[in-house]
């Protein structure tokens, strides 16, 4: 109850957003006079897809690292509203909510305890049509020891809100090119991160980039399993200026909707992402399998 007292004391506005929802979702569903169309809790999608290489995005995945440590997070968004301009344009708005906990385990014999668990919700407002995409996002984290830890490092308050800004251009090749007939589509994008409040007073601000490739279906076309490959770059101050690097090479199971699986080897290097061991480097490899909802 604690946690969830700090989250609307925070964030007074969810509950705005709650209630305003509520008082003009019998709107939605309509056209305006613009010719646009709302939608109230339809289910979709994100209109900015989740980035694939990015640790911090909230998903459902699991990866067991090559050093007896595993990596489950627990994640998702509820889209709340969408906007649709007129068919010509493409252009679309949809706005919702985003929670996440991700925790690290380690390995023992047989059993798996929990180290360290970090919590994550937010609010999101994407635009942009079926080539470029834009994100605004504000979100509150924080990291908290677990009771499975036994390292030396001592358990600290870390909280913090952040806005951040996110954009990405996607590009499809057409089968019959030179490119088109290996790789079926490329995104790259940029985020820049900043915090408005942060304990301890690290991370205030972050600079983002990467790209995604994904190949030709290998069973021929309208296939579902295809090749990918992804790298994410993330660039900040946490006492000196540190990189963070991570890089995905596996197999998409994906249906027309982008539904499905991902198997991937996993790369990861830099800083800890995880808030209670920020100031540690953490370098691994391992096997991970994400749940593209």
């Amino acid at each position: 109850m604690v946690f969830i007292s700090n989250i609307l004391r925070r964030f007074p506005w969810f509950a705005g957003m709650g209630l305003l929802y509520l008082a003009v979702s019998p709107a939605f569903d309509v056209a305006d006079a613009s010719g646009g169309t709302w939608r109230f809790a339809a289910p979709q999608q994100r209109l900015f897809r989740p980035l694939l290489a990015d640790p911090t995005e909230a998903r459902l995945a699991v990866s067991s690292n090559l050093d007896d440590r595993l990596n489950g997070d627990i994640g998702g968004s509820w889209e709340a509203a969408d906007y649709a301009w007129d068919a010509d344009s493409g252009l679309r708005l949809r706005t919702g909510i985003h929670a996440g906990v991700f925790s690290k385990l380690r390995r023992s014999g047989t059993t798996f305890p929990l180290e360290t668990a970090d919590y994550l919700i937010g609010f999101h407002a994407d635009l942009g049509n079926d080539r470029i995409t834009g994100r605004f996002e504000y979100a509150h984290v924080s990291a908290h020891l677990a009771d499975g830890y036994d390292g030396p490092e001592k358990s600290m308050t870390y909280s913090r809100e952040y806005f951040t800004l996110y954009g990405a251009r996607e590009m499809r090749f057409a089968p019959g090119s030179a490119i088109g007939s290996a790789i079926g589509s490329a995104r790259v994008y940029s985020s820049l991160r900043w915090s408005n409040h942060a304990i301890p007073d690290v991370r205030r601000w972050r600079v983002q980039g990467g790209a995604e490739l994904i190949f030709r279906p290998l069973t021929g076309e309208g296939g579902a399993t295809r090749a990918y490959l992804a790298c994410d770059v993330r660039l900040f101050r946490d006492g000196d200026i540190s990189i963070n690097r991570t890089a995905h090479a596996g197999l998409l199971f994906h249906n027309e909707a982008s539904r499905g699986l991902r198997l991937a080897f996993v790369y990861y290097g830099g800083r800890s992402e995880h808030g209670q061991f920020h100031r540690l480097e953490d370098d691994y490899a391992g096997i991970g399998l994400f749940f593209d909802l």
